[in-house]
């Protein structure tokens, strides 16, 4: 009777071997569906030999406010190989104007340095930069003249970039944010993770997943 109830613990220790041995690692914590999604039809990214991680935000948008310092604190350790994108969205109502400050910050050099401070203004300052001459008179503080940020505004260079932003959110099926989507092929499922910094291991699963997929 011992020697059949040995033979049976042996056999139930293998299979239940063979068992974890088949499932797959990338399936040990996250999951498609559950913690991201895969798009149907993968969307360009700036820099393909890069593995991107896009940030789509609004400044009016609190939780993105929120989420600000930890993208500030990830950024500071992220890997070489990582290009993140900051994506402003253009279907919250009354986003266009400051979705077109942010290209404006950025053709000037001065994005870096501005980035903080306009969320700041409205979240911690309560000024509301969400209209062009409010915006003018901020960026009159960074030293740039009000005629000079109004043809940048309205300029051709802002205006495409402006287009190809809310392109890619469409493409992205987008609907909140902040949002994060992984080399235009997985958007993250913020609703379904248990923390923020939760959200910024979902991230490195995927960025390490395309690295596989690329043999590195």
């Amino acid at each position: 009777m011992l020697r059949y109830l040995s033979v049976f613990l042996a056999a139930l220790g293998l299979a239940v071997s063979v068992s974890a041995c088949a499932e797959p690692a990338d399936h040990a914590r996250f999951a498609a569906d559950t913690h991201y999604r895969v798009l149907d039809k993968p969307v360009s990214v700036n820099d393909p030999s890069k593995v991107e991680v896009r940030e789509f935000f609004f400044y009016g948008c609190p939780h993105c406010y929120d989420t600000e310092p930890l993208v500030e604190q990830w950024l500071t350790s992220k890997a070489a190989d990582i290009d993140f994108v900051r994506s402003p969205v253009l279907f919250i109502n009354g986003a266009e104007p400051l979705a077109r400050a942010f290209y404006v910050a950025q053709s000037k050099g001065l994005l870096e340095k501005m980035h903080k401070p306009m969320f700041d203004a409205i979240h911690k300052h309560r000024e509301p930069l969400f209209t062009v001459p409010a915006l003018t008179n901020f960026f009159r503080k960074y030293g740039v003249e009000p005629k000079e940020f109004n043809e940048l505004y309205a300029s051709f260079g802002v205006s495409t970039k402006i287009r190809q932003a809310d392109a890619i959110s469409r493409e992205s099926k987008i609907t909140g944010v902040p949002a994060f989507t992984v080399n235009g092929k997985y958007v993250i499922l913020r609703q379904n993770l248990k923390s923020q910094a939760e959200l910024f291991e979902v991230i490195e699963f995927l960025v390490d997943k395309e690295r596989k997929a690329r043999g590195g």
